[in-house]
């Protein structure tokens, strides 16, 4: 699993290095796959007055079953495109220049960089990590999300990030990230928020509870 790390290599900026690996084709490819199934039932649905217009004009089974297979096809191609625009939109660095004393941030994305802004335009940075806990006497995480907020004054909105669960310590990220930015005074935020599962019946977790902190 990949983790979030900072690039010091390059002496003109800081890069806060957030997705690193597989581009936006191998991404849509791997998330297309692990949704195929999911849409598969709802372009089947979706696709239900198509059989009804078909099976008026035809009795043959043949034609139906046709009908079936496009409808489906079309849901998977356009499910595809979905993908492969949100991987392009999606953050993968964000750069701080110069080194020493940001004043700039670049958004790098999948195949482009946008321009620099000027880090007056970003109100903070905002770190979110909500943790589920069991129901039951242990409290011990059952889940958990991370995300990373970049809000902006003007220009283009930078989607919030997603950050692995798994290997990302909030609290260290939280503080390289105010020292890197310290010398612009630009806010780090780490907020964490504290849900129980609810118990439902037959003794497995359900939806939420509640609290935070």
């Amino acid at each position: 699993m990949y983790r979030v790390r900072f690039n010091r290599s390059h002496p003109e900026y800081v890069e806060v290095v957030l997705r690193e690996g597989a581009g936006p084709l191998a991404f849509a490819a791997r998330r297309w796959v692990e949704e195929s199934l999911g849409m598969v039932v709802l372009s089947g649905f979706c696709g239900i007055p198509v059989y009804v217009a078909v099976g008026w004009y035809s009795s043959d089974a043949r034609m139906i079953w046709a009908a079936i297979g496009i409808v489906v096809a079309l849901g998977l191609l356009a499910n595809f495109f979905v993908l492969l625009y949100r991987a392009h939109q999606d953050v993968y660095r964000l750069r701080f220049s110069p080194a020493t004393a940001p004043d700039t941030l670049t958004v790098v994305r999948a195949v482009r960089a946008d321009p620099p802004r000027p880090l007056t335009a970003v109100y903070r940075i905002r770190i979110e990590h909500k943790v589920t806990l069991s129901y039951k006497a242990d409290r011990k995480p059952v889940a958990e999300e991370i995300t990373l907020h970049v809000p902006v004054r003007s220009g283009r909105r930078i989607r919030p990030a997603k950050l692995p669960s798994g290997t990302t310590d909030v609290a260290a990220l939280q503080q390289e990230l105010q020292q890197v930015l310290a010398p612009a005074a630009l806010e780090v935020d780490l907020v964490v928020e504290r849900r129980v599962e609810a118990q439902t019946f037959g003794g497995h977790g359900g939806s939420t509870g509640g609290g935070g902190s």
